[in-house]
Parts: C-alpha cells; sequence; structure tokens
C-alpha cells in the first residue's frame, strides 16, 4: 500500500470516528434546545406547520425556521434531525476549506485532511452536536463566498455572502475581506445588492402566510437587543465594561467597527497595493477575529468563523499552527464558561490570548503584505 492510498484510507477513518462521536450526542439536549428550538417545533406542528410562519414566537432568522418547518413536517426525532442538519453543513463547511486551501497547494490532500479535522474541532462539536446551535450554516454560505471570491466568481460570492446574512446577522464577520474586495474591484460594487434582496426574498414565506413584512424585518435588530449584555461569555475588551453603560457603550463598539472597517478598507484599497492569494487568506482569518473583538454583544460561539479560518491559514501557510490552535483553546474556554464553572473562570486570561492572536495574526499579514508588493514593485 502507497502512503497516497494509505493517507486517504486515514483521513476516512478520522472522518467516520468524527461521525461516530456526532452521533453519539444526538441524544443530550441542552438549554438552547429545550428554551428555544423545542419550542418552537412545537408550536409549528400545533400551528399548521408553514402556516405558524404568520406568528412571531422565534427570535432567529426566519430563513431557518423554514428548516424547522420541514424538519416537524417530517416526523422524524426532531432533536436529532435540528443536530443533523447543522452536521451536514459542517462537512459541507468542511470541504469549501479544503477547496478553498486546495486552490494553493493543488493536493487534494487537504481536502481529505480538513474533512476529517474541522469537524472534529472541540467548538465545532460542541455547537451542533452537543448544543443544537447551527453556526455552520452561515459558516458555510461565508466559506463558498470566500471560494468564489478567490476563484474570480464575483457574482456566485456575493449571492453566497447574501445567503449567509440571510441565516445569520454574523456575516458581518467577514466584512472587512469582501469590503476590500469590492473597493480594489474584485467584485463590483452593484453586486452587493444582491444581499438585501437575497433577504428580502427569503422573508416572503412569512410575509405570504401573513406576518408583516416590517415586523421580520426587524428580526436582526431585535436580535441585538434581546439580552441586553455587552458579552456573553466572550473575551473582548467588553469585559472590562459595567453592564450599566450597555447603550452608549453598544453605540460607540458598532461605531468603532464601522469607522475600522472603512479605514482599513480605505487604506488597502490604495492602487499602489498589490494582494496576492495569500494576502487574501490572511485577511480573511484577520477580519474573523478583529470584528467580534470589536463589537458588542458577541456570544461565546461567535469565534466559529474565526476557528475554521485558522485552519484554512493552518492549510495554506504550514505554519504559526499556534495561532490556529490559540482561536480554538479561547473558544473552547468561553464555552466551558456557559457551565457551572462560570463564576470561577475569569476571563481576562482568554481576552489577552486572545488580544495576541490578533496582534500576531496582524503582524504576519502585514509582514506578507509587505513582501508581496516589494516583490512585485521589482
Amino acid at each position: 500500500m502507497n502512503d497516497k492510498k494509505f493517507n486517504k484510507i486515514f483521513y476516512i477513518i478520522l472522518i467516520l470516528i468524527g461521525v461516530a462521536i456526532k452521533f453519539s450526542l444526538l441524544n443530550i439536549k441542552t438549554g438552547d434546545y429545550v428554551g428555544f428550538l423545542e419550542p418552537w417545533l412545537k408550536f409549528i406542528e400545533t400551528n399548521g406547520y408553514e402556516k405558524a410562519l404568520r406568528h412571531n414566537f422565534y427570535d432567529y432568522s426566519p430563513a431557518y425556521i423554514y428548516f424547522l418547518v420541514l424538519i416537524s413536517k417530517l416526523g422524524i426525532n426532531p432533536l436529532y434531525s435540528v443536530k443533523i442538519l447543522s452536521i451536514i453543513f459542517e462537512y459541507i463547511l468542511a470541504f469549501f476549506v479544503g477547496k478553498t486551501a486546495q486552490l494553493k497547494t493543488k493536493n487534494n490532500a487537504v481536502v481529505w485532511i480538513s474533512m476529517a479535522v474541522i469537524p472534529l474541532l472541540p467548538s465545532i462539536l460542541l455547537n451542533s452536536s452537543y448544543l443544537s446551535q447551527c453556526d455552520s450554516i452561515y459558516s458555510t454560505f461565508i466559506m463558498v463566498a470566500i471560494y468564489f471570491s478567490l476563484k474570480e466568481k464575483s457574482f456566485l460570492s456575493v449571492l453566497c455572502l447574501g445567503l449567509s446574512f440571510a441565516f445569520k446577522m454574523q456575516g458581518v464577520f467577514i466584512l472587512p475581506f469582501f469590503f476590500i474586495m469590492m473597493l480594489r474591484g474584485k467584485i463590483p460594487f452593484y453586486y452587493f445588492f444582491i444581499i438585501p434582496t437575497v433577504y428580502l426574498i427569503s422573508l416572503l414565506p412569512t410575509w405570504y402566510y401573513g406576518r408583516p413584512l416590517s415586523d421580520s424585518l426587524l428580526t436582526y435588530l431585535a436580535q441585538t437587543d434581546r439580552w441586553g449584555f455587552l458579552t456573553m461569555n466572550f473575551p473582548n475588551f467588553y469585559i472590562f465594561i459595567d453592564n450599566s453603560y450597555y447603550e452608549i457603550a453598544k453605540a460607540i463598539g458598532v461605531g468603532i467597527t464601522f469607522v475600522f472597517t472603512l479605514l482599513f478598507g480605505l487604506w488597502f484599497a490604495q492602487k499602489k497595493y498589490f494582494f496576492t492569494f495569500d494576502d487574501w487568506i490572511r485577511l480573511a482569518f484577520l477580519s474573523a477575529l478583529i470584528i467580534p473583538f470589536l463589537l458588542p454583544g458577541m456570544h461565546e460561539r461567535y469565534l466559529y468563523l474565526a476557528d475554521v479560518l485558522g485552519i484554512l491559514y493552518f492549510l495554506v501557510f504550514r505554519k504559526n499552527i499556534v495561532l490556529p490552535i490559540g482561536v480554538l483553546a479561547i473558544s473552547f474556554y468561553s464555552y466551558t464558561r456557559m457551565s457551572r464553572f462560570n463564576e470561577i473562570l475569569p476571563m481576562e486570561p482568554a481576552f489577552f490570548i486572545y488580544l495576541l492572536i490578533i496582534i500576531f495574526v496582524s503582524i504576519d499579514f502585514i509582514k506578507s503584505f509587505k513582501a508581496s508588493n516589494h516583490e512585485y514593485s521589482q
């Protein structure tokens, strides 16, 4: 047996192990399912399935609720169905991480590695298989959007970005990447009208069944104020701000994020600069790290995209493995604080590690960017 064939079998075994672990967790019900998803599924079933869409009984985007309607109508164990849906997207996500890395490495092995490793990451396992969460869905569409952008298929890229926003507002985490893509002429600016168009289309079924369109349009706005906390087990700089300053800190934080994205984009959009494939990969990773650090109201799950892009970063460059491992450690630490350990695990250590990772990824990006531009200018 040659090494290439052996490696493929090894990765297939890892994939099967990952599937087995996920299926072993299907029976577990946590507060996220019992407090939210289970009541929503029961409401859908008792109110005529799709006819339930006329009611405001949920605080997720309507796009995800359509999946719950389908799950209710199938009549299969709803707990299993909710988790399996997210698990399926995990593997699609992992596949496109590998395909994106393959654009650089030209090696099919990275696809197998990605499919084997990403679904086994602690934060990925906990998100869907344990907590019944669905961050894999919006992250999948973002990853496909990045893949198509690097393939210079702009329309498909922005379409997938629009689908990501239709499922979760966390699509904003990748905005610096796409903002610079637009400013540098990689993606025509008018394509970005696809994003609100896709979102509006995603609301039409709720409107058809009787829910006011204006009500559905306010879903994301309502989400931002639902909990009223500057941070929920997420180690950004809001851990140092008293929650009594919620309104003003929230406004300032959103403003800082907007100004940072604008200035960052305008700086790197200058025509004298040149972007390589490597620069774009680093920029995507950096975007998913910095935006959650700057925004208020972040939850413990909101490094999910950075966890995945950290693996892409390593698959492409095969160095600085401590950086993606550090991000994964912060994610796992944040998840752990959701438990009875909340009171005894301080946020400060995770904050400083998070800050250091941002600094080191930024340095790596700037050094690489300067090197590629120096070479380009010769």
